[in-house]
């Protein structure tokens, strides 16, 4: 593994296991950014596909350090693996169906994160996509950008939503103190890793589409197991992460603690009744009320996935848009 230079002020790390048909999309928007001062930790966890084929004629680009496993490890160890071997001030990671919107999008966090050096983590919107000319709508984390203490944004990513792992760039000497990824998490890495910078300086939201992720199939979807440990493992995640906190300060947040818990238990459900797969949600719902049934049923997210799967999307969204302009003042724009 090579790279022209040892000092590289970013490192992106590139996951691959067969995704060869999506592969060159996501390089070719790396590898145009206009800033140009980094290395590409590009893994393939033995693809069973034509993934070689595409991955060789990229290797000519000296920023490009290739590492091809003999056997597959998994998603989290070849993780951990592109953050071992990154040399770079700061961190990110990109997987291979995924890419890189804006041209200008690693500059734009670069020079956030050289300015403010109390920051720990830049991330931005986020489009969603079917396809690379499918575009489903716009994730916004606030209506504008910000740098705020990460403590105030802690609870924004516990009742809000997390940012999308491809792309978020973080600071490597906090990835450090933080003590890097859990290997012992399946699920939620990126989750524990958002909450716990929080508690590590300020984050950094740039209000700008400048990546894309492509949305797949839930593949939770064809097994109830796998969701209830990820619910179970969000748990988990939530009482390391309120453990950063000063005692007085984590008593003063157990309603936060109580609404994180509520969500995670029905996060599943309502992004596939809002999505308009109604049987999906309820099996998902049910899983819900398997780990916990008090906790997902007295709720007020309970009523919406409820009403929404009985009133369907059109219905719904015209009373609540009519309601939310009517308490607010002004109409209700949607992302």
């Amino acid at each position: 593994m090579t790279a022209s230079n040892d000092s590289p002020l970013l490192s992106v790390t590139v996951l691959n296991y067969n995704y060869a048909h999506f592969l060159s999309h996501c390089l070719d928007s790396i590898l145009q950014q206009s800033f140009t001062d980094f290395e590409v930790i590009l893994i393939n966890d033995r693809s069973t596909d034509n993934s070689l084929a595409v991955i060789k004629p990229y290797l000519r680009d000296p920023r490009i350090r290739f590492v091809d496993h003999a056997q597959n490890q998994g998603f989290v160890a070849s993780l951990i693996e592109g953050m071992q071997l990154s040399r770079g001030k700061y961190l990110s990671v990109i997987s291979a169906d995924d890419w890189v919107v804006s041209p200008h999008a690693f500059a734009r966090q670069i020079e956030i994160l050289e300015r403010h050096p109390q920051v720990v983590m830049a991330f931005s919107a986020y489009g969603l996509y079917a396809d690379e000319q499918t575009l489903s709508f716009v994730s916004r984390a606030a209506p504008a950008s910000y740098v705020r203490d990460g403590r105030s944004v802690f609870a924004d990513f516990l009742l809000k939503g997390y940012p999308q792992h491809s792309g978020t760039m973080i600071r490597k000497s906090a990835y450090q103190a933080i003590g890097g990824y859990d290997p012992k998490l399946r699920w939620s890495l990126d989750a524990q890793m958002w909450l716990g910078l929080c508690h590590f300086g300020d984050i950094a939201y740039i209000d700008e589409m400048l990546y894309a992720y492509r949305r797949h199939p839930s593949s939770m979807s064809k097994d109830p197991t796998a969701l209830r440990n990820a619910i179970i493992e969000l748990f988990n995640i939530f009482d390391w992460t309120f453990g950063l906190m000063p005692e007085t300060e984590r008593r003063k947040q157990q309603w936060l603690y109580r609404k994180a818990r509520q969500r995670a238990l029905i996060s599943f459900a309502a992004d596939a009744v809002f999505s308009g797969n109604v049987r999906l949600g309820w099996q998902f719902y049910k899983v819900g009320l398997q780990v916990s049934p008090w906790e997902t049923l007295f709720q007020k997210g309970t009523l919406a996935i409820a009403l929404r799967a009985l009133l369907g999307a059109r219905l719904y969204d015209r009373l609540f848009r009519r309601a939310a302009s009517t308490s607010s003042g002004r109409p209700v724009v949607s992302a």
